[in-house]
């Protein structure tokens, strides 16, 4: 039997119990009140997306619960909204949307996994919602679909096959290069149009496929001539593998070739491939000091470059250094020992560049506050909507699958929307861009110090 003490000390321990539940719901409570996270919202044409919990309740849109995992991603799921007037597999081809309905696109893009396009999605349906908000297109609404393949392969094909079965118009502003390795397939069965890509091997090559990013080709060959010219003598090359046989071959091919038109020789042995989930450089830097590589260049993702960087401090190894434009990404850590790396980038630097890159920079930042994600494949997802806004504008009333597929190949790039080199467009083409810039790393930001560098290397 408990003592006085005893039944005294149980009393205690009760109420602190009660205490902590009580204080743990207010808690969580005051949490979700101020909850930043976007959730899965159903689009509809003329309605303002909520960007929060907090204010999805007073959407004139329904309103869904957000999927597990959603925190910190761009993720619009849509049901229904083409009406009578949606395009099926079946007639894909010549169906014509009706005046004024809705032009409905789907998007698969990667924003949970090892790495991260969210600052694409963020910008194309910042784009879309913009030109919604101003009337639409030729008296259409866009309404985006946008997935989450997770960086899954087989999920982001079976939400093509979804976006399919519900009757997107086209495919616009991709970025999931784990399922778009195979997706070409499915487009061309389909007869499905993909504007706007992640810029896989073989959307180079898919009559229904656009990508508005450089090929390997274009990168490999100059980041390897362009070191070259810097003086190194002994080069080396490391790259996150793209799962893909083919594509890795043409890679190395190009810097190979890059470095050869200026008289130097990419050895084999300097040459590494890693997977995305790699998680030490030592290795690599190692590999490199040992061997006298004087110069590297580089392909890899935010998290790989820093710990690239990482592994260089520890071994106080810094030669020369040619990197993707990823290396100037906001979350890669820059330092005094960063400053001198060189950086090749398709798109123009957001550091400098012009009135549209601005432009994009302020309508993302404006949609999405805090967090915003600005960078190069922001810029992307940007240009990829800008096309298929503008070759909306040139189908007129004429809105089918062919008849945009006629467009694209007459569409007028010069200029490169004001984010790229003049783009190549036309009947057959798909290396629409093969131009890329230099800039160098100075006191943690990008100075550019090329013009667009353009050749015709095979892509």
């Amino acid at each position: 039997m408990l003592n006085a003490r005893d039944r005294l000390l149980a009393a205690l321990f009760a109420l602190q119990l009660l205490v902590v539940a009580v204080l743990g719901g207010y808690l969580i409570h005051a949490l979700g009140k101020g909850d930043p996270r976007p959730v899965a919202v159903q689009q509809v044409p003329g309605t303002v997306q909520p960007t929060s919990a907090a204010s999805a309740g007073a959407s004139a849109g329904p309103v869904s619960s957000a999927p597990a995992g959603t925190a910190g991603r761009t993720v619009t799921t849509v049901t229904g909204g083409g009406g009578n007037t949606a395009v099926t597999p079946g007639n894909a081809d010549t169906n014509k949307l009706a005046a004024g309905a809705p032009i409905k696109v789907g998007a698969v893009v990667t924003q949970t996994g090892s790495i991260n396009f969210a600052s694409s999605a963020q910008a194309t349906k910042a784009y879309f919602d913009r030109v919604n908000r101003a009337g639409g297109v030729n008296g259409h609404k866009i309404v985006l679909d946008l997935r989450d393949d997770q960086l899954d392969a087989p999920r982001g094909r079976a939400q093509a096959q979804q976006m399919l079965a519900e009757g997107v118009f086209a495919f616009v502003g991709w970025n999931a290069p784990n399922s778009e390795n195979d997706i070409t397939s499915f487009l061309e069965q389909n007869k499905i149009p993909l504007i706007g890509a992640y810029g896989t091997q073989a959307e180079y090559h898919s009559p229904y496929a656009y990508a508005f990013s450089a090929s390997y080709g274009h990168y490999g060959f100059q980041m390897g001539s362009y070191l070259a010219e810097q003086g190194v003598k002994k080069p080396g090359l490391v790259y996150i593998a793209n799962n893909n046989a083919k594509a890795d071959a043409a890679l190395v091919a190009a810097f190979k070739a890059g470095f050869k038109s200026k008289g130097v020789t990419l050895s084999d042995s300097d040459i590494v491939s890693e997977d995305v989930t790699h998680a030490s450089y030592d290795d690599v830097v190692t590999q490199f000091r040992l061997d006298g590589v004087d110069g590297f260049a580089s392909l890899l993702d935010q998290t790989a470059y820093n710990r690239l960087l990482q592994a260089q401090d520890r071994q106080a190894y810094h030669p020369k250094h040619a990197a993707d434009s990823l290396f100037v990404d906001p979350s890669v850590t820059q330092s005094k020992t960063t400053d001198g790396v060189f950086v090749a980038s398709d798109y123009d630097f957001i550091d400098g560049g012009g009135a549209p890159v601005q432009d994009y920079v302020s309508t993302v930042k404006a949609a999405y506050g805090s967090r915003a994600e600005i960078n190069y494949f922001g810029e992307q997802g940007w240009v990829d909507a800008a096309v298929f806004v503008a070759a909306v504008k040139a189908m007129g009333a004429n809105i089918t699958r062919a008849n945009l597929l006629s467009v694209m190949d007459k569409l007028n790039g010069k200029g490169g929307f004001g984010f790229t080199s003049d783009l190549s467009f036309g009947p057959g083409v798909r290396d629409i861009n093969r131009c890329v810039k230099f800039g160098k790393v100075v006191g943690g930001r990008v100075t550019r110090v090329t013009n667009w560098r353009c050749d015709g290397q095979p892509f």
